[in-house]
């Protein structure tokens, strides 16, 4: 990543869009083809985020047919797996045309988990060649010097390519950490962000060998690819990312996943899993638990240290410290479990 930060929360897509208005064909080839010093090519530009969403899903079902199994909810369990595969092949279809199918009823615990690995390696598949497609497409139109042609494209590729898949993963991790919550209690809930957390641990092992600036531009691109409003700072002790709007737990917020008959619960009781708040959006809880309470125990440092986090207005800070002897022990301490 070459980027200078006033850069790092821009996503290609948007450049790209901004570049073809302008009229600068030859720059847009350029940012199609090679990319902006972040995201590799258009082609690319969702990949790393998609695929990750997909890894994520695939460690959370280990960690949450154990609990299902010790709390006797594995058709609850099944029924949440056979939800998440039908909605997935109906989205994939409006994507990009894949076969439609027959829902499968009667499957185990077991056999549902199988049917979600399926169906994220099937949307893997399909995902990169509909946004190969699309960027090819995109590029002919530039070529022929269609602006238009070209800007409805990009625009398909986010809108219809990337954002209603991207959503309905976020939201299957979230419905996954509510079956941990309901199921198991707060106590239920710990353990499952702490085994997820674990079976990531080689992605944080990453980012613990990266410098405080490596680690920020990295967390800035991580947390754009959810379609937030990301933007960076820098002060002699920190860097902060400043999110307007949180592109994942934020977004669930303020589109009302926590109202109505499918309303996602709260955690009510403060702790590492509120940040030490009276109480946090159950999908917000992965954020102290994965990148405070794990790290602490892993490395002896928050990775993300948090300053006002999940609030109602979708908005979200979070700080990383270039020495983590200056990490402020009031945010510290509600993450010590």
């Amino acid at each position: 990543m070459t980027a200078a930060m006033n850069q790092w929360g821009r996503r290609l897509s948007d450049t790209l869009r901004e570049t073809l208005r302008r009229g600068d064909l030859t720059a847009a080839i350029q940012l199609v083809e090679n990319g902006d010093g972040m995201a590799r090519s258009l082609a690319k530009e969702f990949n790393m985020m998609y695929r990750g969403l997909g890894i994520t899903i695939r460690v959370m079902l280990e960690s949450l047919a154990g609990i299902a199994a010790d709390t006797r909810a594995e058709a609850a369990f099944a029924a949440h797996c056979l939800r998440f595969a039908a909605d997935m092949n109906r989205l994939m279809h409006e994507a990009w045309g894949a076969p439609l199918a027959d829902p499968p009823t009667g499957l185990s615990a077991a056999e549902a988990a199988a049917l979600v690995v399926a169906t994220l390696a099937d949307g893997e598949a399909g995902f990169d060649r509909a946004h190969a497609d699309n960027a090819g497409a995109t590029l002919v139109a530039i070529e022929a010097e269609d602006a238009d042609a070209a800007i409805a494209l990009v625009t398909r590729k986010v809108d219809a390519l990337y954002l209603p898949l991207h959503d309905r993963l976020v939201r299957f991790m979230a419905d996954s950490m509510a079956f941990a919550l309901t199921h198991g209690g707060d106590d239920g809930l710990f353990r499952f962000q702490m085994e997820t957390a674990e079976g990531q641990r080689a992605g944080f092992d990453k980012w613990e060998q990266m410098s405080a600036a490596e680690f920020a531009q990295a967390s800035a691109f991580l947390l754009k690819m959810h379609m937030g409003e990301v933007t960076v700072s820098e002060d002699e002790r920190r860097f902060t990312l400043h999110q307007k709007l949180c592109g994942s737990g934020g977004r669930l917020r303020t589109m009302g996943a926590y109202e109505g008959p499918d309303a996602l619960p709260f955690v009510e009781h403060p702790g590492p899993l509120t940040f030490g708040q009276p109480r946090l959006p159950v999908y917000c809880s992965h954020c102290p638990i994965w990148n405070g309470t794990a790290t602490l125990r892993w490395y002896g440092r928050v990775h993300w240290l948090f300053d006002g986090a999940a609030r109602a207005d979708g908005s979200c800070t979070a700080h990383i410290y270039k020495r983590r002897e200056d990490q402020p022990e009031a945010l510290v301490a509600p993450l010590r479990a």
